[in-house]
């Protein structure tokens, strides 16, 4: 909607970065029209007809899949994104969806809601959505907003019941801790009914285990051109970290070693991917020519006979 400020920002910050712009015409056949434009009354039919006239749902980023025309992702509503914001859910989206049919895509969850017209509605409809907001918002009723079908396809947030056993259950975890003496017979568990000491098991080699644990990293301040922020998910959330474009690879491995961000995982063995690949074969290459400006690096907890050979 051109009347709206939003949607100017769209190609003042977001169309017009030279990154952005690269990923689309690597991955992406990008449509932009105006909501009054006859060319994107199909898409106003099947995936936006009950929000083409709320301004708050401008500006409306939608990804189509062109196999099966589902609608995969929105970013819907203001603000408009941040470009680097954008480039990292780009990004990530990438990382999660495929066009190849060997590749599985995430499935929803649950389906999305169906959001009814208030135009259609009957008069005892339009009073109980009515009601329905004002004891929800105290009085305020909330425009409509389109929701993303992608955040559908992931796990509940940290505030559920569910997710907080499963925080409880890493943050209870001692598989890093080593050998836990037992006190049910006074005895220690690494200590057999012989009397002889157990030798430990040989650590596996591999390019992981090579991998400092104790090179710690310290963030640059500078935001200049020479730097650049990288957004790593995981099964917990995310955390966003600034390194050197000149930085290699293994720099990334070597924090996440030394001083693992991630609650109840220290010590595990993981791997990090990036567009599909796995970064254990780039450890030598600097983070610029690896592709990870501003990008979006999936962590995987593995198993220590998983790791990377």
């Amino acid at each position: 909607d051109p009347s709206i400020f939003d949607c100017q920002v769209l190609n003042r910050d977001i169309w017009k970065n030279r990154q952005i712009r690269d990923t689309i015409n690597e991955h992406f056949i990008f449509l932009q029209y105006n909501k009054g434009d006859p060319r994107g009354k199909d898409y106003f039919q099947y995936y936006f007809a009950n929000m083409q006239d709320s301004e708050d749902s401008y500006p409306h980023i939608g990804i189509v899949d062109p196999r099966t025309g589902e609608q995969v992702k929105t970013w819907s509503g203001s603000p408009a994104p941040k470009a680097a914001d954008f480039l990292m859910d780009l990004h990530e989206f990438l990382d999660r969806y495929s066009l190849n049919m060997e590749r599985k895509n995430p499935v929803q969850a649950k389906r999305k809601e169906k959001k009814k017209d208030v135009a259609q509605m009957s008069e005892e409809e339009m009073m109980e959505m009515a009601l329905q907001n004002s004891l929800a918002n105290g009085g305020d009723v909330p425009s409509p907003v389109d929701e993303d079908p992608d955040a559908l396809t992931k796990p509940a947030t940290a505030t559920t019941n569910g997710k907080g056993k499963e925080r409880l259950a890493d943050a209870m975890d001692t598989s890093d801790m080593g050998t836990v003496a037992s006190h049910s017979n006074g005895t220690d568990s690494e200590q057999p009914a012989s009397g002889s000491l157990a030798a430990p098991a040989p650590a596996k080699d591999t390019p992981f285990s090579r991998i400092s644990s104790s090179n710690p990293h310290t963030e640059t301040t500078s935001t200049g051109p020479e730097t650049t922020r990288i957004q790593f998910r995981y099964s917990g959330g995310r955390v966003v970290r600034r390194f050197a474009l000149s930085d290699p690879v293994r720099r990334i491995y070597e924090w996440l070693k030394a001083e693992p961000p991630f609650e109840g995982k220290g010590g595990e063995g993981f791997e990090l991917i990036s567009m599909g690949k796995n970064l254990i074969g780039a450890l030598e290459v600097a983070i610029g020519e690896a592709g990870l400006r501003n990008g979006t690096v999936m962590v995987e907890f593995v198993r220590g006979d998983e790791e990377d050979e």
